[in-house]
Formats: C-alpha cells, structure tokens, sequence
C-alpha cells in the first residue's frame, strides 16, 4: 500500500527550526503551490501546504530554505487524534517531509533524503 505525497512549490514565509520538549528538532514549513489553471476569474489559484520536518531533514532546510525558495518535497501522511479544550477528540492529517530537493538552477539542484 502506498502512503506518500510529492509537492513542487515555493516556500511561503521565513523558516525556523525549533527544539521540542523532548529535544528532537523539528521544523514547520509552509509550501505554496499554483495550480496549472485559472480559475474562472482567468487568475491562477494558489494552494498552501503545512510539512512537518524532523531532526536532520528540519536543520539542513533551516540552513538552506528562504521565503520564495523553489522546492520538492516527498514524503508521508500522518494521522493526529487531538483533544480539543472542551473534550472533543478530533482525527487530523499532517503532512511529513521525508526527502527534499532544492531547486537553486537548472544546472545545480540538490537532493537529501531523511
């Protein structure tokens, strides 16, 4: 069975590595990709993806992704059961980065897998 998501976009805002409470580093990165078609304003769309990158992945796109960076990610969907503050549990997806490549020219991409 299959359980991954390949992404080509650009990186929508400033990136920031962080430390969780158990020390493993993780990084939240948001991807924006166009659509290859306009909608009927005969504008394209742009849709915005939240990936979750850990530990070596998180601190190789720290040093390497800046806000407008083009690049490819792949990697798996996560299932979340959330408790919200007034006790409802809730089923969520999260996007998880296993590979990233970095698109810098046409003559010098760089690919690293986690």
């Amino acid at each position: 069975m299959y359980n991954y998501f390949i992404l080509i976009g650009r990186v929508a805002r400033e990136v920031e590595i962080r430390t969780t409470s158990d020390g493993r580093r993780v990084l939240n990165l948001t991807v924006a990709c166009q659509r290859p078609f306009k909608n009927p304003n005969g504008e394209y769309d742009t849709d915005f993806f939240n990936i979750t990158l850990w530990e070596s992945m998180a601190e190789i796109a720290a040093e390497n992704f800046k806000k407008g960076s083009t690049i490819g990610i792949k990697g798996r969907l996560s299932q979340k059961k959330l408790t919200l503050e007034n006790g409802v549990s809730v089923n969520t997806s999260e996007l998880v980065g296993e590979r990233i490549v970095f698109f810098s020219n046409a003559n010098s991409d760089t690919e690293v897998e986690g």
